[in-house]
């Protein structure tokens, strides 16, 4: 019998994968199925960016002098509409998961203790063991961080209501993604980064984002001393800084959540230790996912559920991660690969007018497409892109980059007109550009 500890992206595709091999399976999951991706991160992020983006069109169309007012949104209402669907969608979870053969037992506390199972105290018979535990939100130590009014999306469910002033404490994706959500929704909001704001990003796509983000006030390079309050949390304090705000949300990233598991090889931040085949420092014990460190995404942590699923039952499944797509949801879809070299020509074209950007467009405000390729070959070497249809089209070019195709031979694709999306027109415009370049070469070696 193999056990799988989580039932979030990871362990439930380690179980499905084990279970359709025709092995016994059993999935140890406390809460409900779906993890932090469903309950508490991509989800929650779609839901309230859902109604976000809503209120911004409406607002948008309103200046555009085509429709009069904009909706208000309803907090406690929209909490509650977010979570019966969280609960709809983790039942369907359940179905498929028990279908594909795996047996599921809820609301059980797991560990593994030197090489041994335990659950709910008790250990476990298993020939091996998958760790999939996921993350948790990474909870600075910063005095008063313990106040009533300081929220992590773990809990935001637990706010009441919507907050007139915000303040939220971290300077990546995950803190500009909740910042667009609360300031579309009228609230004052604030974003204190200890560095540079969304350093990780291409600039490019940081100057588009902060589009989205032009009535968020930014503040970079702030070393938080204490939250400030005493019945509950009202103000930050800083080095020469100080704000005062209603509520705060901690969005300062995520850790790995394996403090139930003992015995194995772990990092510096808790990460679980594996090798290629996500086997730990004890044989028979796998991990995948959040648990074992960065990326942290979703795709990921279901590719690494499947491979580990495989070595568990003797078969190897190599995952490459050398072209993986990121993605920030504001405004736009944000999406984008980091460089394979540093050598290459880039590309960079504004978006076109089309369904998502075409009223946008008196305000200049309808994305971009940056395209790096190799001067010789035309090979893609990074992308990036801010667009309604981002994120399809990163998943697509990331694969094509991985395999080679350059841009002479994306740019005989059929577009589909219109699109809301620049990237085919950066592609078209480089195959043509390269081809001149390297025709002046050749009559310049004559």
């Amino acid at each position: 019998m193999i056990l799988v500890i989580g039932g979030g992206p990871a362990g439930r595709m380690a179980a499905m994968g084990v279970a359709e091999s025709g092995e016994e399976v059993i999935l140890i999951e406390k809460r409900s199925l779906g993890g932090q991706c469903l309950h508490d991160g991509c989800m929650l992020v779609c839901g309230l960016n859902d109604c976000a983006r809503m209120i911004r069109s409406a607002a948008l169309c309103e200046r555009a002098g085509i429709t009069s007012g904009t909706p208000k949104i309803r907090f406690p209402e929209l909490i509650a509409g977010v979570h019966s669907i969280q609960q709809t969608i983790a039942s369907i979870l359940d179905d498929e998961t028990k279908h594909a053969g795996v047996e599921v037992i809820y609301g059980a506390e797991a560990a593994v203790i030197n090489g041994k199972a335990v659950v709910n105290g008790e250990v476990q018979d298993a020939d091996q063991i998958i760790i999939a535990t996921g993350s948790r939100p990474h909870i600075p130590e910063i005095p008063g961080v313990t106040l009533p009014g300081v929220y992590t999306p773990h809990t935001l469910k637990e706010m009441k209501q919507l907050p007139e002033s915000l303040a939220i404490i971290g300077g990546g994706v995950m803190a500009a993604e909740f910042a667009y959500i609360f300031s579309s929704f009228g609230t004052d909001t604030h974003i204190i980064s200890r560095s540079e704001f969304l350093h990780q990003i291409p600039p490019r796509m940081k100057a588009a984002a902060k589009k989205d983000l032009h009535d968020v006030t930014i503040h970079e390079g702030i070393t938080i001393s204490s939250i400030t309050g005493e019945d509950a949390a009202c103000g930050i304090d800083g080095d020469g800084f100080h704000l005062d705000c209603d509520s705060i949300l901690l969005a300062a990233g995520l850790l790995p959540n394996s403090g139930m598991i003992e015995g194995v090889d772990k990092g510096k931040k808790g990460e679980i230790l594996v090798n290629s085949r996500f086997e730990t420092s004890i044989p028979g014990i796998f991990a995948c996912g959040d648990v074992i460190g960065e990326p942290g995404l979703t795709p990921v942590a279901r590719l690494q559920g499947f491979a580990a699923a495989d070595a568990a039952i003797g078969h190897n499944h190599p995952v490459d991660l050398s072209y993986l797509p990121r993605s920030m949801s504001l405004g736009y879809e944000y999406a984008w690969i980091e460089q394979v070299s540093e050598q290459g020509i880039t590309y960079t074209l504004p978006g076109p007018a089309g369904p998502g950007t075409f009223w946008s467009l008196p305000e200049r405000r309808t994305g971009i497409s940056s395209l790096m390729v190799d001067e010789e070959t035309g090979r893609i070497l990074s992308f990036a892109e801010a667009s309604p249809d981002a994120g399809v089209m990163a998943m697509y070019l990331a694969f094509m980059a991985g395999k080679g195709i350059d841009v002479a031979d994306l740019a005989s694709i059929f577009e589909v007109h219109p699109t809301g999306g620049g990237m085919y027109p950066a592609i078209r415009y480089a195959a043509a550009h390269l081809k001149k370049k390297q025709g002046e070469n050749q009559n310049q070696s004559r």
